[in-house]
């Protein structure tokens, strides 16, 4: 029964009783004198009978709304204790650290144990019938199956491992997105600024490339030069930009010699002859590139020189060739070397 219906029901019972008294008792002796100490206290009988009940009913009503109003206060509390739990789980799928003051003792237990968990999403067919964590654990196996999810308002850390996952996820033809990866890192160190930097080389101007300041390995080194050769590409080069990277980027002979097997198809002959010629007397691992590029343009007798004034121990497999084709053996130069 409600508070309600309990105060009508009582006030009911209160007049049923004395409306009852009244009625039965004579009215010579309608009243009642009730004497204490100096104080006298003249009533009607009526009234002396139901003051016990009356009494018993405002106690009862007291002790109701007591209990009422505390129950709904914590109803209160732990509806927004509840609230406040849906957005610490919030925080702690997104990986994320934030404190929370709870008032009702249950959930400041489950909040300890929320800063201990981790979560690994395993499957999102089943709902929670919380439409945010749903979206959120929706999210999470979109990032771990290798999807790019736009998270700009969840506001998260620059160094939150689920943003740092999610952005390795991010399209290789989406210029804005590797951009902006690209816009706060000061080196290659990082593995999402080093895979943005490849998606850039893919698809940027050279201009654009250089921007960043960053210094060149022989892997991007192949990826320049391959979209240069590459007809199908517009991407271009001028001589002296190839040959500033040829002289900057630190890479050994043998990667020289793929740089030239790349740039023979791209590059005039003389053009190219002179490119490595220059190359080559101010680092000797182009050397090799050197002599691949003279036996590729049959210039044998500047080869020979080259060889000639070269250790007997070095360039190896260019003496033999030399050897095979003194000898009347026209052998693929990319056979040997």
């Amino acid at each position: 029964m409600g508070i309600k219906q309990y105060i009508v029901f009582s006030i009911l019972l209160l007049a049923i009783i004395g409306i009852y008294v009244y009625s039965v008792v004579p009215n010579e002796s309608a009243y009642y004198t009730l004497t204490f100490f100096s104080y006298s206290f003249e009533l009607p009988v009526a009234v002396w009978f139901i003051m016990p009940v009356f009494l018993l009913f405002v106690a009862s009503v007291t002790h109701m709304l007591f209990y009422s109003i505390k129950n709904f206060l914590t109803k209160r509390l732990t509806k927004k204790d509840y609230e406040m739990l849906i957005t610490h789980i919030r925080y702690v799928l997104l990986g994320e650290e934030k404190d929370f003051e709870y008032k009702t003792e249950p959930f400041k237990i489950l909040s300890s144990v929320l800063k201990k968990m981790r979560y690994d999403p395993k499957s999102t067919d089943e709902k929670t019938g919380e439409k945010e964590l749903d979206e959120i654990f929706n999210i999470l196996e979109r990032i771990r199956n290798g999807e790019y999810v736009d998270l700009k308002k969840f506001r998260l850390r620059s160094d939150n491992e689920l943003l740092n996952q999610n952005r390795l996820n991010f399209p290789q033809n989406d210029r804005k997105i590797i951009e902006e990866i690209l816009k706060p890192c000061g080196s290659l160190n990082s593995q999402i600024c080093k895979k943005a930097f490849y998606a850039l080389l893919q698809q940027a101007s050279y201009s654009d490339i250089k921007h960043y300041g960053f210094d060149f390995t022989n892997d991007m080194l192949l990826i320049l030069f391959k979209r240069f050769a590459d007809q199908n590409d517009n991407f271009t080069l001028s001589i002296d930009e190839i040959k500033e990277l040829l002289e900057k980027t630190p890479i050994n002979s043998n990667e020289f010699l793929s740089t030239a097997k790349i740039l023979k198809s791209a590059i005039e002959p003389d053009t190219l002859l002179k490119l490595y010629d220059n190359v080559q007397s101010k680092n000797h691992h182009a050397a090799f590139a050197y002599l691949y590029i003279l036996f590729e343009l049959r210039l044998i007798e500047k080869a020979r020189e080259f060889l000639e004034s070269s250790e007997e121990s070095e360039f190896e497999k260019f003496r033999i060739l030399l050897f095979l084709r003194d000898n009347g053996k026209i052998v693929d130069t990319d056979l040997i070397i």
